[in-house]
């Protein structure tokens, strides 16, 4: 009797494992292997919000090593001797880039956008926020460089969300950089683990989230806890502009205030502004206040960057 018992207590350890398990695989799917927009889906949507009167631009493909990152190049004739590099969101393409490219084309700067890995048209690729993603920004900055024979203090790195976490962990790999704007960042990836599943899914969803970020890390090959906008923020020398919604309840405005706490007040700004937007909306709520905090960002910490902007 007590073998049987025994045996049952195995059989039924062994179910709940494989349940365990099975959950946290299937969370560690939407963690690193989310469904993506197309680019028509990205292009319908940022011109539903206003997409920027831009000429045509440059098809790019930029090898990392590791992806291929498909692009585009706006070489701009005013000549301004800058150029700048911005990134899109999670899930999104190079075409919800194309929001903040006339902060700085209005500037005579050239501009570079392109999908992520595992994004648009680029390589198919796990999603590791950052930790990859930031030696393919490398590669991209590395071919700006070449591409507008500009030095590196004349390339600036902007990024919203998903891009704005990756340009703050690109900032070791690129001390010179003329400065960094990042628009609702996200602190690290654990944080920010664990404050959506439980939005998103419930409490309950709390169990699986050491499973899934196991699982994640040897699928993706990478290490949840080094995925921190916060710890690579530390130490640098470049200046970096902090935006964040107040009513951001996707990626909550703490976490630009985590990055901003552990920066260099003298070169690091954090507006937390009170638009009433939704995550990472404020450049669309109001272009002009936000296209002013830039300018004056600008002026303060990297003076004669591009001529002033003269709006849309």
């Amino acid at each position: 009797m007590k073998s049987k018992i025994i045996w049952l207590l195995v059989i039924m350890g062994g179910l709940l494992l494989l349940v365990y398990w099975g959950g946290s695989y299937y969370f560690s799917n939407i963690l690193i292997d989310s469904e993506t927009a197309t680019l028509a889906e990205s292009q319908a949507r940022i011109e539903s919000a206003g997409l920027p009167d831009l000429p045509a631009p440059e098809d790019v493909t930029i090898d990392t090593g590791e992806v291929t990152l498909s692009g585009f190049f706006y070489d701009n004739e005013r000549e301004g001797e800058c150029a700048v590099m911005i990134l899109h969101g999670y899930t999104s393409t190079r075409y919800g880039s194309l929001l903040y490219a006339p902060l700085f084309w209005d500037r005579g700067c050239d501009v570079l956008v392109y999908d992520a890995r595992g994004h648009g048209a680029s390589s198919d690729a796990y999603h590791t926020y950052g930790y990859h993603e930031k030696e393919d920004g490398l590669a991209a900055y590395e071919w700006l460089l070449e591409r507008t024979g500009l030095p590196p203090e004349k390339i600036g790195l902007a990024g919203v969300s998903y891009g704005a976490a990756t340009v703050l962990q690109m900032l070791p790999l690129t001390p010179d950089a003329a400065f960094v704007l990042a628009d609702s960042p996200y602190q690290d990836l654990l944080s920010i683990v664990n404050y959506q599943g439980p939005a998103q899914f419930g409490n309950w969803v709390k169990l699986f989230i050491p499973g899934a970020t196991i699982i994640s890390e040897i699928r993706a090959d990478f290490k949840v806890k080094e995925v921190s906008p916060k710890n690579a923020v530390r130490d640098t020398a470049v200046p970096v502009l902090l935006i964040h919604s107040t009513t951001d309840e996707f990626t909550p405005p703490s976490n630009s205030e985590a990055i901003y706490a552990n920066s260099n007040p003298e070169i690091t700004e954090l507006h937390l502004n009170e638009w009433g937007s939704a995550h990472a909306r404020d450049i669309i709520t109001d272009y002009e206040a936000y296209a002013q905090i830039v300018d004056a960002f600008l002026a303060e910490q990297a003076p004669g960057w591009g001529a002033a902007t003269g709006g849309r």
